[in-house]
Order: C-alpha cells, then structure tokens, then sequence
C-alpha cells in the first residue's frame, strides 16, 4: 500500500518550526551582521558635483547679411504659404490665420530692413497692400468669396515676392550692417 501524501508525517510538522527559525536567523542576520548590514547602506560621496561650463556664443553677430535676410525671407515663405493653404482650406480655422499672417507681415517688414533704401522704397507699396490684408484678416469676420479673393491677392503678392526680393536678386543690394535691425527678433 502507498503511503498518503497527505498524511501528516514528521517532516511536514517541523516545516513551520523551520520556517520561523529561518525567518529568525535572517533578522537577526540582517540586525546583528554589521557585514551584511554595509551591503544594503548606500555610502555618500564625498566628492562636490562638477559645476557646468557656461560659454554663452552670440550667434546673431556671426552671420553675414545675407545669411540674415535669407532666413527672413525662408520664414516668410514659410508663414505665406501656411497662410494661403490655410485660406485654401475647406474650413478655414481664424486662429490659424491670424497667426500665420501677422508672422508673414512681420518677416517681409523684417526683410525690408535689411534691404538698402533705394529697394526697400519699392516695397513699401507691398508692405502697406499687406498691411490692409493683415487688418482685414485680424477681424476674423470674412465671408467665404472675400476668403478667396483674400487667398487670390496673396498669391499674386507671393509671386511679386519670388520675382523681386529672392535672395539670389537682392544679395548685392543688402544692408550692412554688423548690428540686426529693429524688426529682427531674432529668435525666429
């Protein structure tokens, strides 16, 4: 006959005692043992943090005139044609227009001071044209045919743009000046 494993045998009573005795010792191991007590203690570091090196560089100075004003005229482009897709658009959000067309205004303004002063005379007239779009724009209350007649003029100016202040044109005809002027921010 086999024996029962469930019948209580003399191994299966000493398991609790053995148990509670090996609980006990690990305590007291982990109380009384100053070895194993310096295994569980994270030490302090004595060493002070290393401070950081601040260099702080003035990246503005560093670029050419040309450098400037081709960044201008990139973020225009950019904020243009955020504009005109955003005008284009089946649901034309005001938020998004508003933003998009007071950045474009203040990069062609930005552009025009970096232009010498016989072309930057020939963009005023763009400038104010843009000036009563932005306006308009700035309401926010447009009908759906001023939207695209609003969309029409500015790609009308977007090609008057590209045709006489691409930067390839207009390199020769810059400013120079070591300082950015009043409409660069910079932080563009």
């Amino acid at each position: 006959m086999k024996p029962n494993s469930r019948r209580c045998s003399d191994a299966s009573i000493s398991h609790p005692v053995r148990v509670i005795v090996l609980v006990a010792a690990a305590l007291l191991a982990g109380v009384g043992c100053e070895s194993l007590q310096k295994k569980f203690i994270r030490k302090r570091r004595d060493m002070p943090r290393p401070s950081p090196i601040i260099a702080f560089q003035d990246y503005t100075r560093a670029m050419t005139p040309l450098d400037r004003y081709r960044k201008h005229y990139m973020m225009f482009d950019y904020w243009n044609s955020e504009l005109v897709d955003v005008l284009q658009a089946r649901d034309v959000n005001p938020k998004r227009v508003k933003r998009a067309s007071g950045e474009s205004l203040q990069e062609l303004k930005t552009m025009q001071g970096l232009l010498a002063d016989d072309i930057a005379a020939q963009v005023a007239p763009l400038i104010t044209e843009r000036e009563q779009i932005d306006r308009r724009l700035q309401r926010g209350s447009s009908t759906p045919s001023q939207v695209g007649l609003t969309a029409r003029q500015l790609e009308a100016q977007t090609r008057e743009v590209h045709r006489s202040l691409f930067w390839r044109n207009v390199e020769d005809r810059l400013k120079d000046g070591d300082a950015p002027p009043a409409g660069d921010a910079g932080g563009h």
